[in-house]
C-alpha cells in the first residue's frame, strides 16, 4: 500500500480528505500543518510515496518542506492544490502535480495514479 501524507488545516477537510484518500486504496499520514507533516513524517515507519497539500500564495515554505522530506524520502512525489498563477511559478524538487479547484474525485485519483505510477522524471522538465 502506497502512503500519502496530506497536509490540511481545516479539520473538516483533512476527514474528509483523508477518508477519500482511504477508499481509494491508499495509506494516509494526516497532519495539519507543516510542523505535524514533519513530526508525522519522522515517526513513520516505512517510506512515504506522495505529499498531498495546498500552497500558500506567496510563501516557498511548501517546497522547502518537500525538500527536507525528500532526504529521508527520495522517491517521494508532491501535489499540490493551489490556483493557475501559482502553478505557473512554482516549483518543486522532486516529481509533482498541480491541481485546482474545483476537481471531482476522478480526477485527483487520476493525478494520484499518474503520479505515483509514472514515470521517474520531473513533471517541470515538460513546462519548458
Amino acid at each position: 500500500m502506497k502512503t500519502i501524507l496530506l497536509i490540511e488545516n481545516d479539520p473538516s477537510h483533512l476527514v474528509a480528505q483523508s477518508l477519500l484518500l482511504r477508499c481509494l486504496g491508499y495509506g494516509v499520514l494526516e497532519a495539519g500543518n507543516q510542523g505535524e507533516a514533519w513530526f508525522a513524517s519522522c515517526q513513520h515507519k516505512g517510506p512515504i510515496h506522495l505529499v498531498l497539500t495546498k500552497a500558500i500564495p506567496e510563501n516557498h515554505s511548501t517546497s522547502d518542506l518537500v525538500a527536507r522530506l525528500l532526504l529521508i524520502y527520495p522517491q517521494m512525489r508532491a501535489l499540490v492544490i493551489c490556483d493557475e498563477s501559482l502553478a505557473e511559478s512554482a516549483d518543486m524538487p522532486c516529481e509533482y502535480a498541480f491541481l485546482q479547484k474545483p476537481f471531482g474525485l476522478e480526477i485527483l485519483a487520476y493525478t494520484i495514479r499518474g503520479l505515483l505510477e509514472g514515470p521517474k522524471k520531473r513533471a517541470a522538465a515538460s513546462h519548458s
